[in-house]
């Protein structure tokens, strides 16, 4: 049995399922036979009881004295006629002792209309006038007439269930034939008990209930099984896809496999947003190690730089009245000394100390001021730029002149990407409590390798680049308790800034 439970547990829930419903099914199915077999059993009984006992009485005493009438009384010009008066005048007694059982005698030789003798009442019954015992013969005939005319062709006796009045009855008919000459059909048929015709009926609807419950039952089931078979294959499949592609999310689905599916998927977003946050802690970690590193490099590379800036300058001054022209070799020195104090500055700003003074600021009123310094520059490398600033921008408690330096680094950034000029979009607005500042540029995009690391200091693309602009914008968006982020493709490029409010 264990095995058994271990096979159908290791199988796929469309077996599972389908073992249960089968059984769910099967267990009415054999109850309803049950009870089939045992109430047919039953009215086969009660129905062999009434053909005997109704068998008895017109094959022994209808029939045999029928006959003995016609014996007596041979020759008899008409027989169905004298038959006729011998069942109206006779079998008084036979009725007294069979109440609920009405004879009656079908003669086919008498003329329409004549044809019919009924003795006997199904229900206790008051005596009727002559118009209503002719009405009642029409209607007996009419219920009676499908097995006369049987009988009278076949010849043998027949036995059937039967209506009358809304009633269900016994019926027997047996041909009487004397001479070999079909001369009468005599019957008998007796009223069952109504719980008896209710029972068969109750039987019957709920058979017919029972077969079509099962067989919706069947086709629901199939259908269930087959939605179940769809979600599951659909959640497995997307499973296999997100151990590729994380992002690639369920379907929307109904019921407790969306309720499923909608926990897979925010498990995935978990996921996600966690790689997200350890990415970021990780990134700010090695900005915060390198920013001590490269403040004591730069301090140390000050010195000296400054040292040779001082010697150069003295030498042009100590020589300018010799006939000696050092000027080209003094130039290029300074160059480089200028070019080393430049990259110097940045790691010195770049190591900075987190601390600052932060102030209740408007980011609309950041940007104008942004512009009016970086305006001309922008109109110099033929770059128009567009601004979609929202009234409704809250206030937010920033540095300003930090947020300003990412504004300034970002539209140089900008400036740099559009070496033949182009468009630069500037827009505010709010989202999920963040204040947002977007900057996209028409200039190349960045290609997707390179957006993973395009925050890590000293990581650029340009051939004359230090690599630590973006990584400065980072960290300043980061001592404001904000976030960065770059949106790319191969017409343009958007940086985004998000700070809470």
């Amino acid at each position: 049995m264990e095995n058994i439970f271990y096979k159908i547990r290791s199988r796929q829930i469309s077996y599972q399922f389908l073992v249960i419903v089968i059984l769910l099914l099967l267990i009415p199915l054999l109850v309803m036979l049950y009870d089939l077999y045992f109430a047919s059993k039953y009215e086969e009984a009660m129905i062999k009881d009434h053909e005997e006992n109704l068998k008895s009485t017109v094959d022994s005493v209808i029939i045999p004295e029928m006959k003995s009438y016609l014996d007596s009384n041979s020759p008899v010009a008409n027989k169905s006629e004298y038959l006729k008066k011998v069942f109206k005048n006779s079998f008084d007694n036979l009725v007294a002792g069979n109440p609920g059982v009405r004879f009656g005698i079908y003669l086919p030789q008498l003329p329409e209309g004549e044809r019919i003798v009924i003795k006997g009442f199904l229900h206790q019954y008051r005596d009727l006038t002559a118009w209503e015992q002719k009405e009642r013969e029409k209607r007996v005939l009419e219920e009676a007439k499908s097995g006369l005319t049987a009988v009278a062709a076949s010849g043998k006796h027949l036995s059937k269930l039967t209506t009358s009045l809304n009633d269900e009855t016994y019926e027997y008919l047996t041909p009487l034939n004397y001479k070999d000459e079909l001369i009468a059909v005599a019957w008998a048929d007796k009223r069952l008990n109504p719980i008896f015709a209710q029972s068969r009926k109750f039987l019957n609807i709920t058979k017919y209930m029972a077969i079509m419950g099962i067989i919706l039952g069947g086709f629901g089931s199939i259908i269930i099984l087959q939605i179940m078979t769809d979600s599951v294959k659909t959640i497995k499949s997307k499973l296999k896809n997100m151990q590729k592609d994380i992002n690639d999310s369920i379907p929307e689905m109904q019921g407790e496999f969306g309720e499923i599916a909608d926990a897979i998927n925010q498990m995935a977003r978990s996921i996600v947003e966690k790689e997200k946050l350890e990415e970021e802690l990780q990134r700010s970690q090695r900005l915060a190690a390198l920013g001590r590193l490269v403040a004591g490099v730069a301090h140390e590379l000050r010195n000296p730089i400054g040292i040779v800036k001082t010697t150069t300058q003295l030498m042009e001054q100590e020589l300018i009245d010799k006939d000696v022209n050092i000027s080209e070799h003094t130039s290029i020195i300074n160059e480089q000394v200028d070019r080393q104090n430049k990259i110097i500055k940045e790691l010195l700003q770049f190591g900075k100390s987190s601390e600052s003074i932060k102030e209740c600021s408007l980011v609309n009123s950041l940007v104008h001021k942004v512009l009016t310094f970086t305006g001309a520059m922008l109109r110099q490398h033929n770059i128009f730029y567009e601004l979609d600033l929202k009234d409704d921008i809250p206030s937010i408690f920033i540095n300003s002149e930090q947020i300003k330096r990412v504004f300034v680094n970002l539209i140089l950034n900008a400036i740099e990407a559009m070496p033949e000029g182009g468009k630069l979009f500037i827009s505010t607005f709010v989202e999920s409590n963040n204040v947002c500042i977007k900057f996209t540029d028409t200039g190349r995009g960045i290609e997707a390798k390179e957006i993973k690391n395009i925050f890590d200091p000293f990581y650029t693309t340009k051939d004359h680049g230090t690599g630590l602009g973006l990584s400065i914008c980072y960290k300043l968006v980061s001592l404001n308790n904000g976030h960065i982020t770059v949106d790319t493709n191969e017409n343009e490029t958007s940086f985004t800034i998000k700070l809470p409010y």
